[in-house]
């Protein structure tokens, strides 16, 4: 029985394992959609593993340390040293922050997701405004600074009502902004609460300096636009800089419905530039009948992307990638520089260990929600706001780790 993703029916699937089935047929698969966000999937897939009657294969987690630490899942180590596979393909940044736990492998990735897995600008505005086009050369990235001073020269305004926004809201505030600082909130064995620091203080106030003071930020207060949401305010021709969130490909793949020409750039650095991306995860459940052919399975789901192509998701082994994205961007101009985005599966940053915890749901709802909108009332700085947090994300963390 295999966990599967869930945007297609089931005869799609049936018809996906087929050629698996035919050719093993004592190893037949049965796929099974479990359904729900990253926290249902664990308390289901611990509830069949305690009742003894494991999912063999799991195949739409993100992170897999909520399965791997109660024993839920069994290391893949041996089974890649026995085959001698080919891990020179993947990000080790990808592979220890989503699959890796207490020093051991428990995952591949397949899928690429995530809060903003692509930078854009449009060409016509920064041609327009006399601006030289972002980089798109990862060993040589935008810098935060040029990224701030473009907004001021893209934002456009007549009084108080803005026409344009010169950047639209860069991901996530408290995951996609951190990665260009290379700040952190939890430490990377997920005991500490480590967000007060100098890193995450100059990302914070880097990033509210341009929403506050700037006020050329989708995020700012005063800026109101008559579109929502990143994909919308695009179409409208409302932003210049933007990013693609990993949910957003058939939109921005359709120039009908992005309707404004894009191309991808790096992502602002303040001491690193990275992409805020996820990968989707396979694994093998603990004390199952037949590890063996779980293992195979994986890997012909990864091999030749069969389950990235099957559901729509860009694979994330480099070789996979580029071929995929002449497929998924065929319709986009070649001027888009689509290689961006390939060449960031190698050198993106890991997402924070936090968002890797067990209680994420309650560090988002009640700490780092309540923290944001404070920032942005300006009711606290950032320095008192993050020591609150902190002392609140710490005893999150206790409770979780006794």
């Amino acid at each position: 029985m295999v966990e599967i993703d869930a945007p297609l029916t089931p005869a799609s699937y049936d018809a996906f394992v087929a050629p698996w089935n035919q050719a093993n047929p004592k190893a037949k698969v049965e796929p099974y959609n479990i359904g729900g966000g990253d926290a249902d999937k664990y308390e289901k897939l611990l509830t069949f593993a305690a009742a003894g009657t494991p999912i063999d294969v799991i195949g739409k987690v993100t992170f897999i340390q909520a399965l791997a630490k109660p024993g839920a899942l069994q290391p893949i180590e041996p089974f890649i040293a026995r085959d001698k596979y080919d891990m020179s393909g993947y990000n080790p940044n990808v592979l220890k922050t989503f699959g890796s736990w207490n020093g051991k492998q428990y995952s591949l990735p397949w899928g690429l997701g995530g809060n903003a897995i692509a930078m854009i600008y449009n060409p016509n505005m920064i041609a327009a405004a006399g601006l030289t086009p972002p980089s798109s050369d990862w060993n040589n990235p935008f810098t935060w600074d040029q990224y701030r001073t473009y907004a001021q020269k893209l934002t456009k305004k007549q009084g108080t009502t803005y026409q344009v926004a010169g950047a639209e809201e860069l991901g996530d505030w408290d995951y996609t902004l951190p990665m260009q600082w290379q700040a952190h909130w939890v430490s990377p064995d997920f005991t500490k609460a480590i967000g007060n620091s100098p890193e995450m203080i100059q990302t914070l106030q880097s990033y509210l300096d341009m929403i506050l003071k700037d006020q050329t930020s989708t995020a700012s207060p005063a800026v109101k636009l008559s579109a929502s949401g990143n994909d919308k305010r695009w179409a409208a021709g409302q932003t210049a800089l933007s990013f693609i969130g990993g949910w957003q490909l058939k939109f921005f793949t359709d120039p009908n419905q992005y309707k404004n020409e894009y191309v991808m750039c790096t992502f602002p650095k303040g001491t690193a530039a990275s992409p805020d991306q996820d990968t989707i995860q396979l694994a093998m459940s603990s004390n199952i009948k037949d590890p063996d052919s779980a293992w195979n399975f994986i890997k012909w789901c990864i091999q030749d992307a069969r389950y990235p192509n099957l559901v729509g998701r860009m694979p994330v082994l480099a070789s996979d990638a580029a071929a995929a994205a002449k497929t998924s961007f065929a319709k986009v101009p070649a001027s888009a520089n689509i290689d961006v985005l390939v060449n960031s599966l190698k050198i993106a940053a890991g997402p924070d260990p936090v968002r890797a915890i067990p209680a994420n749901a309650q560090w988002e709802n009640n700490i780092a929600t309540p923290l944001w909108n404070n920032l942005l009332a300006q009711k606290v700085t950032v320095q008192d706001g993050l020591a609150q947090a902190m002392s609140q994300l710490q005893g999150l963390l206790d409770s979780t780790n006794k």
